[in-house]
């Protein structure tokens, strides 16, 4: 099959099928793994994607097993908002005719996807968010505007996909969607992961979450809020905060310091995706994830695939799916700091139930997010035309 792939691709994975370097894109990392599947499957691939540092539209590749057609993207967003994001749009929609795919699998419910609906080919999209609530949540002019774009995009498309029940609930009770969504679940390249050693007893365990953006949706004050009630009960308890907003001179940093809730609060910042798993691997105990909505939580499938133990939300969007009600991982109240501190601790303690979890968190991730099991079910939705 040729498989047309249009979204924010990280074109790492991609590198050794063309020559030549490739220009930094618009990128999230699940999709170039996706794409490198299908391409080790047998099937040809085209990718569309847009980047800030090119002017004119690139062509990487012969096309067979792959192309990546790279487009020009405005660099400010509110340039790229007062048009609805006119100029993308129509360049990757001349990019699709002019390489046309098979089918195009679409990511997200906004540009890449009005882009090949607009083709008139084959457009499965795949909802990667919950566009209302995520416009409520951050309650901004930019994200009203562009989520809005979500509701065309859904309507329109060949077939349609969510990555987990939650969105798809979402899309049917806030977006008017009443035709069948497919469910297909982010995957992970299980080869390309560290592992770490078995859960080990002791009295100052490690803490680490991964969360991008310092604001009320990722509920970091409620973290540090919880850390610091742990430390009540286990005085050497450290906490590792790694993510956008969590840097030494950053957001976090400075109301930790306000508040004084910065001790045994390691605040690392920005780190990429291997650096982060290796730590976690060599350093940590228990990864928290207090955020309060996750539409498909990639952070805890990575982690639950390394073997470290998670605490997270029992309320959060796609969490409670991602941990199977709680049996691969402990759920619990991340708006209430004496329970989430009262979980962090108590999973700590317990080296026995940290091994149990691990082991079956570990079955969990190779049985529903492997990547090239993903990436085979997408070729079977697009097989079945939606």
């Amino acid at each position: 099959m040729h498989i047309g792939l249009a979204g924010p691709v990280d074109l790492a994975p991609l590198a050794e099928y063309v020559p030549g370097p490739l220009p930094e894109v618009y990128s999230f990392g699940l999709l170039g793994w996706l794409a490198r599947s299908w391409l080790e499957a047998g099937h040809r691939v085209t990718v569309y994607a847009l980047s800030p540092a090119v002017r004119e539209r690139q062509s990487h590749g012969a096309g067979d097993p792959l192309r990546i057609v790279v487009l020009p993207q405005r660099p400010r967003a509110r340039h790229r908002l007062g048009d609805f994001f006119r100029a993308e749009r129509l360049a990757l929609t001349s990019a699709m005719l002019d390489h046309p795919a098979e089918v195009i699998s679409a990511h997200w419910t906004y540009e890449f996807a009005l882009a090949a609906e607009a083709t008139r080919l084959p457009a499965f999209v795949t909802a990667h968010d919950t566009p209302l609530r995520y416009a409520w949540e951050m309650r901004s002019t930019y994200r009203w505007l562009r989520h809005s774009l979500a509701l065309p995009a859904v309507h329109r498309a060949t077939a349609l996909s969510a990555v987990s029940p939650y969105v798809a609930q979402h899309l049917q009770r806030c977006l008017g969607v009443r035709r069948h969504i497919e469910v297909i679940p982010n995957g992970v390249p299980l080869g390309d992961l560290p592992s770490a050693d078995k859960p080990r007893e002791t009295h100052t365990p490690v803490f680490a979450s991964a969360l991008q953006g310092w604001g009320p949706l990722k509920n970091g004050k409620g973290l540090l809020r919880s850390f610091r009630l742990t430390r009540e009960r286990l005085p050497g308890a450290r906490l590792l905060m790694f993510g956008d907003g969590f840097g030494p001179d950053g957001p976090a940093a400075r109301w930790a310091a306000r508040e004084r809730l910065s001790a045994g609060v390691d605040f690392v910042g920005a780190t990429g995706r291997t650096e982060m798993l290796r730590r976690f691997c060599e350093e940590v105990d228990v990864l928290v994830h207090p955020s309060r909505v996750e539409c498909f939580p990639m952070t805890l499938v990575e982690t639950m695939a390394v073997g470290i133990p998670v605490v997270a939300g029992a309320h959060s969007g796609g969490v409670p799916w991602v941990l199977d009600g709680g049996l691969t991982g402990v759920l619990t109240d991340v708006d209430n700091p004496a329970k989430l501190a009262a979980a962090m601790s108590g999973l700590a303690r317990d080296p026995a139930r940290r091994t149990r979890l691990v082991e079956v968190a570990r079955d969990r991730v190779s049985a529903h997010f492997q990547i090239h099991d993903v990436a085979r079910a997408y070729v079977d939705w697009f097989s079945a035309g939606g």
